[in-house]
């Protein structure tokens, strides 16, 4: 038999079994070219099952709170103890035993406050595991923040300045517009609760399938005192931080709102004056910190701010402006009051945002896109 080789057929080639150079770097170039036209839909596909993720936890929290009005006969509030202001338990914390969590929620004590002293207060110690367990139903999947934060105490009535854990939360209750004095929870808000209020959905003049009840926001950076934001990516997940304002912390105040301080309609207006403000203290990176805390910034929200709006929060004694935010591509989901979700375009016109945050303004609502 003839062996095919060159020995015996001089002048023939043994073809190499293997690939050529060309061979192999075209096969890579087509394996990269088909990722980079599958990547963008596995991404697209990723985000719309963490969009419907989302929405499935905000039509939860929604019934939640349904039926804690059946229950209790009211709609949950900012929860306020006897010569306390708001900073205790959060309306998320009430509606544990609605949410299938009533073996975290017999773990808290609602006959105290969350914490001892101020600015904020060291956890009393049984608040300290839950206060610190993440719950997915808080969070939005498609927010790569902190599932847990470090929060720094003061060292006010009682507090030590220890660092205490803080679970975070996405999803938070509806205050209304924020305009003029109406981010002031200590007197009635034009949206969904404030402190020691006693709303039902009755009261929602306006329909609840045109009023929001609950929103979705992004968490904050994570350090309590970050640096300057220098992108709208930091600018949306910081509060500037104004010197405490307050003339009063009575219940009701004399006066609403900061000492002579109202709120412009125009959100750049707000901004510019509120950035160059001496007042002005720096920075706060803790949105969303703990869905346990009662504390406005920690959970909720208001419809001052366009959605996914780039002009930063503002924090001043623990109310502020705190506007809905998300990474969904354009947009943000909403829970509204009758049970039903709806995903809300950034380009929405602000007016009818607004609209939308109030129970009783008498606004008709239009186009939501």
């Amino acid at each position: 038999m003839l062996k095919h080789n060159n020995r015996f057929f001089p002048g023939t080639s043994q073809r190499s079994l293997g690939f050529t150079l060309i061979e192999l770097l075209v096969v890579i170039a087509i394996m990269g070219l088909l990722m980079a036209l599958l990547l963008p839909a596995i991404q697209r596909v990723r985000e719309a099952a963490n969009r419907m993720r989302c929405s499935n936890n905000l039509r939860q929290l929604v019934l939640a709170t349904h039926n804690f009005e059946t229950h209790f006969g009211q709609l949950p509030a900012f929860h306020n103890l006897q010569g306390q202001l708001s900073g205790n338990f959060s309306i998320q914390a009430r509606l544990l035993p609605f949410v299938e969590q009533e073996n975290l929620r017999n773990l808290l004590n609602f006959d105290v406050s969350l914490t001892v002293g101020c600015c904020p207060g060291d956890l009393r110690p049984e608040h300290v595991v839950p206060a610190r367990t993440v719950l997915r139903l808080f969070r939005c999947p498609s927010d790569g923040g902190q599932d847990v934060f470090e929060v720094r105490t003061g060292t006010s009535g009682g507090a030590t300045g220890r660092i205490d854990l803080y679970a975070s939360n996405n999803y938070h209750i509806n205050l209304g517009s924020g305009v003029g004095t109406q981010y002031d929870t200590r007197v009635p808000t034009d949206g969904m609760t404030w402190i020691n209020a006693q709303l039902t959905l009755s009261d929602v003049i306006d329909g609840t399938s045109n009023t929001a009840l609950f929103g979705e926001s992004l968490v904050g950076l994570g350090q309590q005192r970050p640096p300057a934001p220098t992108t709208d990516a930091q600018r949306r997940r910081v509060m500037m931080d104004i010197t405490c304002l307050f003339i009063d912390r009575n219940m009701p105040p004399a006066t609403p709102g900061m000492q002579g301080y109202v709120v412009p309609e125009d959100p750049n207006t707000y901004y510019t004056l509120t950035l160059n403000s001496p007042l002005n203290r720096g920075w706060q990176g803790q949105r969303g910190a703990g869905w346990i805390s009662g504390r406005e910034y920690y959970t909720a929200y208001y419809h001052y701010h366009p959605p996914n709006s780039s002009i930063p929060d503002m924090l001043t004694c623990g109310w502020g402006l705190f506007a809905a935010r998300s990474e969904h591509l354009g947009g943000v989901n909403l829970g509204f009051c009758d049970g039903s979700v709806r995903f809300i375009r950034e380009t929405i016109h602000l007016t009818t945002w607004r609209a939308l945050g109030t129970r009783a303004g008498g606004e008709v609502v239009g186009h939501l896109h």
